[in-house]
């Protein structure tokens, strides 16, 4: 544990983590309202959605497909082109950490990371690829990053910019393009796709350790600021879960279903309590336990979008996000609650998340609606939130003393 403090405090002391963090707090209130918007969305005003449907909201609320619109907008402008904002504070905080205070830096990530992202359409309109802007995260801080420097560079502050900023934009605009046609070559991989196909062609042993691993995986991109294998929600719709519920409806029980260990009756079902890395539990150990007064007003402020599962604001206003504190309960909180939820599947104590569930369903829920209302998976699903809170309390604690050390404000956001 000393080991890692002491690593802890000499990384949060680089000029590379103060530029990070700082542009992670610039983003934080965009983000946070791009949650709220995507969960009253998506949740209370999508007819399929879990308030809606519980509720019937769709049904006497006036103008709620207006609504939806507006949240629609603010989630799109947010949080799906999350990596833009990223790109545009790397290169600023990088040029103002090394002492250059100029206007384009910031300007020139922008620039450079809308190039990357670019995709040329038919009709000549501009299209970006999704996938960069709404997970592309890390790849956006590397980019903002090399513009700032790139600045830092080339610009002298202390003369006229004007004809400064030719020489710095030509630069970052040919490499921008250059690495648009390398990603446009790479192609897109379908992960997801391949992860049910193996689930269906292998053995249930197989397929446990399979989606294990996946689920690792998933949780470490996600700290790293990369979409992951599995999705955010489970979609129902992938090979196994159709042949579950198919089983299910015929037999009038989720207790005989043929695939038991998928990311949908393991990961979703018991793993992503408050989203990626159980932050549920993390909030509920950090409102309890944390002295931090900033870190506490984060965590109160994203309680609501981490109910349904949304985890953007505590993972930048935290941040969770390329903190090496977080990382290991961020992998490890997950995979305990697969195993233990893998052991009673095995030894058929509970049955699996057979049937669909609304749209942002809570966590906890998701196997408790997902078997028709078996309660010994909701029980369980609150013991493993329970144990989660645990294994997260010694950490959150060693983060309250490296915050202390390394001697950051404790000013509210």
């Amino acid at each position: 544990m000393n080991r890692l403090l002491n690593f802890s405090i000499k990384m949060y002391s680089s000029k590379i983590m103060r530029i990070i963090q700082n542009t992670l707090k610039m983003m934080f209130p965009i983000v946070l309202l791009g949650s709220f918007a995507e969960v009253i969305k998506i949740t209370f005003l999508t007819s399929s959605g879990y308030i809606a449907t519980l509720f019937k909201v769709t049904e006497w609320l006036p103008f709620h497909s207006d609504l939806a619109w507006i949240m629609g907008v603010i989630y799109h402008c947010t949080i799906d082109m999350i990596a833009l904002y990223g790109a545009f504070g790397a290169a600023h905080f990088t040029a103002k950490e090394y002492g250059k205070k100029t206007s384009i830096a910031g300007a020139l990530g922008l620039v450079a990371f809308l190039i990357i992202s670019y995709q040329p359409t038919g009709v000549g309109m501009p299209d970006f690829n999704h996938q960069l802007m709404s997970e592309g995260l890390l790849i956006a801080l590397i980019v903002g990053y090399f513009c700032g420097r790139i600045t830092v560079f080339l610009v002298d502050a202390k003369k006229e910019e004007l004809f400064q900023m030719i020489k710095p934009a030509s630069i970052v605009i040919v490499l921008a393009s250059i690495l648009n046609m390398l990603l446009g070559l790479i192609g897109k991989l379908e992960i997801p796709t391949y992860v049910a196909g193996f689930v269906m062609q292998h053995s249930q042993t197989n397929a446990l350790f399979y989606v294990l691993g996946m689920g690792i995986l998933t949780n470490l991109l996600s700290w790293m600021a990369i979409g992951g294998p599995f999705l955010n929600g489970p979609s129902f719709s992938d090979a196994p879960s159709l042949a579950n519920m198919n089983a299910a409806l015929k037999s009038g029980s989720a207790w005989n279903v043929p695939f038991k260990f998928t990311d949908t009756t393991l990961y979703h079902s018991f793993a992503n309590f408050g989203g990626t890395g159980v932050i549920l539990a993390l909030i509920i150990a950090i409102l309890i336990f944390s002295k931090r007064t900033d870190k506490r007003l984060v965590s109160k402020w994203s309680i609501f979008p981490a109910i349904f599962n949304n985890n953007y604001p505590m993972m930048l206003g935290l941040p969770i996000l390329f903190n090496p504190i977080y990382l290991i309960l961020f992998l490890i909180a997950p995979l305990v609650n697969m195993l233990l939820a893998a052991l009673l599947l095995w030894l058929r104590w509970i049955p699996a998340a057979a049937y669909p569930v609304p749209l942002g369903t809570p966590g906890p829920l998701i196997a408790f609606i997902g078997t028709n209302g078996n309660w010994l998976t909701l029980i369980f699903g609150v013991f493993l939130i329970f144990v989660d809170v645990l294994i997260y309390i010694p950490f959150v604690k060693l983060a309250d003393e490296i915050t202390e050390e390394v001697g950051q404000s404790n000013e509210e956001i």
